[in-house]
């Protein structure tokens, strides 16, 4: 017996539709990195997914790496940056290529931190001449402002020797680099977390270490100002080394990890513009963690990072998202779409919501599985043309409604934090194809505290 049955108890119908809250999930692609913190990475449209460069692991390298959201592929540029980790890499938009700027290009020695600034258009590398730049840094926190078309900058650090955190913000426009004189300012940071909130037309900063504490204030800053947010309720503890992006799909920032002075955190929270809100799911603990969300399968993706005091260097590959993945096929009205209510949470219901079925059956089968598909064809397998299976169909539930719809409900799921398993429904419509049969999306869930 596989393990984790016990998450499928008797089924109840209900007529309540929202939408899959957002979870973690690890990977397990066939390729990856190997074990490094401190490497840049940012989604690249050039690259059919994300690009990552460089790291700590501990020893430099300079090593570029595309994941297309199932696997990793090590890229042989012509022309590369030399070795370096703490640099940022930003896609910039506009133009078309991603930004990365300095970094520390030794782990041991005194020399300063970089202070070149390079270009990725998704086949090589192109080093930028520019009439000034922001000087050496890494750990800096680093955006692309899509609204006024600049890759923003803040603090960081600008010596390899104990120093004070950089206070500058620097702007690049693809021709040079400026420094901003802000009437407001977070103070010396280094290691903050920063992206660019599309909703809000600001970039976000959170924590950072001051050169002295750990920090837990929060600013945005609109290309003139930075202005501190009054934050009501909770928010995250003091922390450095946290990575940050924004998630389009659900116009919050999401934020994961760093550390304090008791190692590498766990915990993730969103911030929609005022209010952070925690997330109920633990995962691995990082810090200096790479971060990126990857638009076009609605996650944000994580790798590697320190997992735990003082050096466990990790190479996972993790997503975070709405646990809806993989596509339907169109029946007789239209895909079948399914999303669940919530996350299945201890002690607590657990509901899967169908629509677009054949109004006349309303009549599926869901699938539960322990193992997430590639996408097997099922037209030459069972005459579903265009239909694919996302999900290994461990356990089979009949699930009935009226009029399109249907709803399934679990009781109150009990079982480990971080289990993970996957749900697809075949759909009965007698016209649809040889098979009658149609199949919905994919979800999957991680059990939550």
């Amino acid at each position: 017996m596989r393990p984790h049955r016990f998450l499928l108890p008797a089924a109840t119908l209900l007529a309540a539709a929202t939408t899959l809250n957002a979870q973690w999930l690890q990977k397990a692609p066939a390729t990856s990195p190997t074990a490094r913190s401190g490497a840049a990475m940012t989604y690249d449209p050039n690259s059919n997914g994300l690009v990552l460069f460089g790291g700590s692991a501990p020893g430099l390298n300079s090593q570029t790496w595309t994941y297309d959201g199932i696997d990793w592929t090590q890229q042989t540029p012509a022309t590369s940056p030399s070795a370096r980790f703490g640099a940022q890499l930003v896609h910039d938009a506009t133009r078309g290529v991603s930004v990365l700027y300095g970094g520390m290009a030794s782990a041991i020695s005194i020399p300063p931190p970089n202070s070149d600034t390079w270009e990725w258009n998704g086949t090589t590398w192109t080093q930028i001449t520019t009439p000034t730049t922001a000087g050496p840094r890494y750990w800096y926190g680093a955006c692309f402002d899509s609204v006024r078309s600049r890759t923003v900058i803040f603090g960081g650090a600008t010596t390899q020797l104990i120093s004070p955190p950089s206070s500058q913000t620097w702007e690049y426009n693809g021709t040079t680099w400026t420094q901003i004189t802000s009437a407001g300012t977070p103070g010396p940071r280094n290691r903050p977390a920063m992206c660019f909130h599309l909703g809000l037309a600001k970039a976000v900063l959170f924590g950072g270490h001051d050169g002295g504490n750990f920090t837990d204030s929060t600013w945005t800053y609109n290309g003139t100002t930075w202005t501190q947010v009054t934050i009501a309720g909770s928010k995250p503890s003091p922390r450095s080394s946290a990575s940050m992006v924004y998630d389009l799909a659900r116009n919050v920032c999401v934020l994961h990890g760093g550390q304090n002075a008791s190692g590498p955190l766990a915990d993730t929270w969103t911030f929609d513009g005022s209010t952070w809100t925690q997330q109920p799911f633990t995962t691995q603990a990082g810090r200096d963690e790479a971060l990126a969300y990857f638009p076009t399968i609605g996650q944000t993706i994580r790798f590697g990072g320190f997992v735990s005091a003082p050096n466990v260097l990790s190479n996972q590959t993790w997503e975070f998202g709405s646990g809806i993945y993989g596509s339907g096929c169109v029946g007789s009205n239209g895909v079948p779409a399914l999303v669940a209510t919530g996350a299945p949470q201890n002690g607590q219901n657990y509901t899967l919501n169908l629509t677009n079925l054949n109004p006349a059956l309303s009549l599926g089968f869901l699938a539960f599985g322990f193992t997430q598909l590639p996408g097997i064809d099922l037209g030459a397998i069972l005459g579903m043309p265009g239909c694919a299976a996302f999900a290994s169909p461990d356990v089979l539930l009949t699930v009935s409604g009226a009029a399109g719809s249907a709803n399934f409900v679990w009781a109150p799921v009990s079982g480990p934090i971080g289990a993970a398993f996957f749900c697809q429904c075949i759909c009965l419509d007698p016209g649809a194809n040889a098979a009658g049969l149609t199949i919905s999306n994919a979800t999957f869930a991680t059990i939550a505290n």
